[in-house]
């Protein structure tokens, strides 16, 4: 028992990896943390960050006693110095346990913030534990080659984490095709790159080759992989244009140094519509891209998108507008029909959330547009629970802006009797029961024909005011692993309503007259 004990906490390899699954543990576990609000709920405020420490600390001592045995080995005989070890050992195996079942336990689409969690701390916890060897490894060790290679390894490692700071180590490319979305004043131009950039579009007008920046007061927008260039409707509608981007290495007070400008093709994009226009309308995909885009396509053809919000648990990381909303945007419109998007309760947490207005060019989540003869009112249900709700950690105030989106409402007018239809992720509008009901009340005024809205995760008509709502669909709306897209045929007798799931099974079809 004595030799297998010896084995398994005490011998050279154990002391390798027990120390490296302590370390790995404490990058996992930490990278986990957006998923911990619920466990600090149910037990105790910062339950989760007591755990990562301890898990710090644990690996901190691993490396303190590794260095004490590498230098006198004979101190593995005493029983304080030994139990110590078997302790950190032990807590190493069940860190890693603890840190394995949240990676194999939660979602997928939880996993893919934890990765991107992963990536972003791995230069920060590669520089601790490099920092770890350098200070309590390499002096002990005996052999000389063994300590000769482990310089080199370590002397490599940081040399090409110096390289890749001062220079670029990737290709300069497009992340996302260009989406072009209608804020309601104009259209705003996205895309993406892989490294921070400035970005523009250019188009011919009236005989004129026409370049617009993404650009504020005068200044390019260089510090940002998303490009966002504002072009006025008229420049762009039955035109064709292209977008560019120069890379920006390093921006100075005096000077800078730019990289590599790379061009997209020619794109040609409609924007004017017949009587008939086919909507395609998107809600809730929370990161399940592949499966809206199977269910998009078993509606047909269409001449604009809707996207009713929802893309991801989350805006963590600009690279989640990214994959979840540009690529996305890009390979349902191809940059060429304009898009009408309504902000999900998703899109509202995370340190991104704030800058998703400024990333898609839109001043406010809610405001009127058009395609052709109809009309959309876009609301902004904000979050779904009251501000004051743990998860949100202090940092929502949907409660004012629920207010001020209704004061707005209130201001609006349809005195020609347009064809109109309303768009909200929610389709309750407001938590709020009084704000709830001015809304709806208001939107009856103005002769709303239809409100469109997701949210819920299912596929519903329902007519619980003088106007109909279509709950959208979205991901697991027509059973678990199904997803459900629908398609608006606006007309100018009705609307035509057919939601479809990804296998192709029809799960509404209604039609609704004009008010």
């Amino acid at each position: 028992m004595k030799k297998f004990l010896d084995a398994l906490f005490y011998s050279k390899p154990s002391a390798v990896i027990f120390t490296s699954l302590s370390a790995l543990a404490a990058l996992v576990f930490y990278a986990f943390r957006n998923s911990f609000v619920f466990t600090d709920m149910q037990l105790f405020p910062n339950f989760s960050l007591t755990l990562f420490v301890l898990m710090v600390v644990n690996t901190a001592v691993l490396f303190l006693l590794d260095a004490l045995r590498l230098q006198k080995p004979e101190r593995m005989q005493k029983t304080g110095m030994r139990v110590l070890y078997a302790i950190c050992d032990i807590y190493a195996v069940v860190s890693t346990a603890i840190a394995l079942g949240f990676l194999l336990g939660n979602s997928g689409e939880t996993n893919t913030v934890t990765y991107r969690w992963i990536l972003e701390m791995l230069p920060y916890w590669a520089a601790a534990v490099g920092f770890a060897v350098a200070l309590f490894i390499l002096p002990n060790l005996k052999g000389k080659r063994l300590r000769s290679g482990l310089c080199a390894l370590l002397a490599a490692v940081l040399l090409v984490s110096i390289y890749g700071a001062i220079f670029p180590i990737t290709p300069y490319k497009f992340t996302s095709g260009p989406i072009v979305l209608d804020n309601g004043e104009s259209y705003s131009v996205v895309f993406s790159t892989n490294d921070t950039g400035t970005g523009y579009i250019e188009y011919t007008y009236n005989g004129e080759t026409v370049t617009r920046f993404d650009a504020n007061n005068g200044r390019k927008n260089g510090d940002s992989i998303i490009h966002t260039v504002e072009v006025p409707y008229a420049h762009l509608q039955n035109n064709t244009y292209k977008v560019g981007s120069t890379r920006v290495i390093d921006e100075w007070s005096y000077g800078g140094r730019n990289g590599k400008t790379i061009e997209s093709e020619e794109i040609a994009f409609s924007g004017t519509f017949s009587d008939t226009v086919c909507v395609l309308t998107l809600s809730d995909w929370h990161t399940h891209t592949d499966l809206a885009k199977a269910a998009a396509a078993n509606l047909g053809g269409y001449d604009a998108l809707i996207l009713l919000g929802d893309s991801a648990p989350g805006l963590t990381f600009p690279e989640e507008v990214v994959d979840y909303t540009l690529q996305f945007g890009s390979a349902l419109t191809g940059g060429a029909m304009p898009i009408l998007y309504t902000r999900g309760n998703h899109e509202t947490r995370g340190r991104e959330a704030d800058a998703l207005a400024g990333y898609l060019g839109i001043d406010r989540f809610y405001f009127t547009a058009s395609l052709g003869d109809y009309n959309f009112i876009i609301l902004d249900s904000g979050e779904d629970k009251p501000d004051d709700h743990p998860e949100y950690g202090g940092m929502t105030d949907y409660a004012q802006s629920r207010r001020d989106m209704v004061t707005w409402l209130e201001t609006l007018d349809n005195p020609m009797h347009n064809k109109t239809i309303a768009l909200s992720h929610s389709d309750e509008i407001c938590i709020e029961e009084d704000l709830a009901a001015a809304a709806h009340e208001k939107l009856e005024a103005l002769g709303v024909s239809l409100l469109v809205s997701g949210h819920t995760h299912t596929s519903e008509f329902k007519a619980e005011h003088s106007y109909p709502t279509l709950i959208d669909g979205g991901i697991n709306a027509n059973g678990d692993g199904s997803y459900v897209a629908s398609m608006l045929t606006l007309t100018p007798a009705g609307i035509e309503l057919l939601s479809v799931d990804d296998r192709g099974q029809t799960v509404v079809q209604e039609t609704v007259a004009w008010k």
